[in-house]
């Protein structure tokens, strides 16, 4: 109980620090390859949206007690939406959440994103 918690937190601490490096280290460096800054707030609004229709999909398939979707598909779109709204999804829908090891994978998932955004702000600033 107590471990699910404790994951939980942590996801929620990775979601905060991976939201500050977006800011000043994606972002920056994705600007710098002239891209337009519209460009990021649009793919992380439309990322989440699949995220979030995946997601749902996936609580209406197990209530009706059919296949579902695999926790591999789930953990790709939740990476390939960079985690922002994977939290907001799961609490809003109230699906995974107490699932401990999906929480490990998507912790894990989560941080080997912010060493990847860790690396790109050091390659940034160097």
């Amino acid at each position: 109980m107590y471990k699910k918690y404790f994951v939980y937190s942590l996801l929620q601490v990775s979601w905060g620090l991976s939201a500050i490096l977006i800011v000043f280290a994606i972002t920056p460096s994705l600007i710098a390859l002239s891209l337009p800054a519209w460009s990021i707030p649009v793919y992380l609004l439309l990322s989440s949206a699949i995220a979030f229709a995946v997601y749902g999909r996936d609580k209406a398939l197990s209530k009706k007690g059919t296949e579902r979707i695999s926790e591999r598909v789930l953990l790709i779109v939740s990476a390939s939406a960079l985690h922002m709204a994977t939290l907001q999804i799961m609490s809003v829908l109230r699906h995974k959440t107490i699932k401990l090891p999906f929480l490990l994978k998507l912790l894990t998932l989560h941080l080997l994103q912010v060493i990847v955004f860790v690396c790109v702000l050091i390659s940034y600033l160097m």
